[in-house]
Order: C-alpha cells, then structure tokens, then sequence
C-alpha cells in the first residue's frame, strides 16, 4: 500500500493513510516539510500553525476557499449536497464557531453547505506535537467518542482540518458521520501534511516539495508572506 500522494488539480490526494477508515481520499495543498524550512510554503503553513498573525489566518483561509472551489469542481460534486465541516480540536466538544478550523471550513463551503455542529466529541489532552507518546496519542482520540450529527439529504461531506498528519482524527469522525450518514462519501482536506523530506527520499526515493502549487497561488496568501 503506497502513502504517497497524487497530483489532483495542483493539489495532493492521499488514497492511502495510516489511518483512513471512512475516508474516500484526503486532499492537502501542500506538505509543510519539517526538515526543509526554507522551502517556501513550508515556512507558510508553519507560521500559521505555529506563530500565526491576522495576514496569515487571512492568507490561509482564502487560499482554502480556491482550493476548496477547485477539489468540488475537480470531484465533480453537487454543491447543494455537498457539506464542508470543521475537524474538532482536542479541547472541543463541538468546534468553536469564532476558531481557525472552522474559519477555514465556511471558507471553503462557499456555494456548498457549511455545518459546523456537524462533528461532535468529548474533550481530551492535545495530542499535537511532541511530547505524548504515539500509542498514547491515539489512545486519548480513540475516547474521544466522536458522534455525527444528520446531514439531510447530503450526498457528500468534506471535513475540514489544518494539517493530516496520520490521518486518525479524520477517520474516526469520517467513521462517526457514515454511522449517522450511511449513503454519504466522506472526504478530508486540509492546509498541509507534515513531512520529513529526507525521510521520505530515503524510503520511497521520491523528492517531496510544493512544486505542484502553481506560482500564482502565492498571491492568495499574499499578505502572509
């Protein structure tokens, strides 16, 4: 089983994960490469994790609503059936409506449907960047207890978070909102997936970057740079 991403109108789809039960594909814009800071959309998608300001908020929410337009058009979706919503944080029990995931979740929505009480789960310790062992970290989302919400008469749902790193935040609350949802197709999306590019050269020989990000997309994120 191959992880490695095609090229889908100049954005990444992941068919395989770690974790993808539930999940048609996941889509990024990009991969923020750990070992590569000076790439420059790495240094983009880490400022906004990790030091984020207005301009970059800013940048990457319109940046989301293009590539959002371009991944309904390009999967050939309905967008009066096709609903965008938030991924939760780990402290969340239903997204925060004035918070980043969400902010980039109605951004992409766009003419399609945005619920952002779609997803709902029990609050636990975060399970971000180091720190927490890796069984612990999926220990902790395994009680999360996600539950879904109906979504009418949706025939796809996109839910919507910053970055994928292993997939298992998106597979439990894909696997909750099939359970509510059974006739719908769940799709993930996303700023970045994290990536070590050296690791990624000396496991599957591929040199990873964002060269498939068109030179013009840096004008959306224009006052973030």
């Amino acid at each position: 089983m191959s992880f490695l991403p095609s090229d889908f109108h100049n954005l990444l789809r992941y068919d395989s994960l770690t974790f993808d039960s539930g999940l048609a594909a996941a889509f990024t814009v990009g991969y923020r490469l750990e070992d590569r800071p000076e790439d420059v959309w790495s240094a983009r998608f880490t400022k906004f994790k990790f030091d984020p300001d207005d301009a970059t908020t800013e940048g990457a929410a319109r940046l989301m609503a293009h590539a959002g337009r371009i991944l309904v058009r390009g999967l050939g979706l309905n967008p009066g059936k096709t609903v965008f919503a938030p991924a939760l944080r780990s402290g969340e029990q239903v997204a925060d409506p004035d918070g980043v995931i969400a902010l980039l979740a109605r951004r992409c929505a766009g003419a399609c449907r945005y619920q952002p009480e779609l997803l709902q789960k029990e609050p636990h310790l975060s399970t971000g960047r180091g720190g927490l062992d890796p069984a612990f970290r999926e220990l902790l989302l395994e009680e999360a207890g996600y539950r879904s919400a109906s979504a009418g008469d949706a025939e796809t749902i996109i839910i919507v978070d910053d970055f994928i790193a292993t997939g298992k935040t998106l597979s439990l609350a894909a696997t909750a909102i099939l359970e509510r949802n059974p006739d719908t197709t769940v799709y993930g999306f996303a700023l970045a997936k994290p990536e070590w590019h050296a690791m990624m050269l000396d496991w599957y020989d591929v040199d990873v970057g964002n060269g498939h990000i068109p030179p013009d997309w840096s004008a959306i994120w224009a006052n973030s740079a």
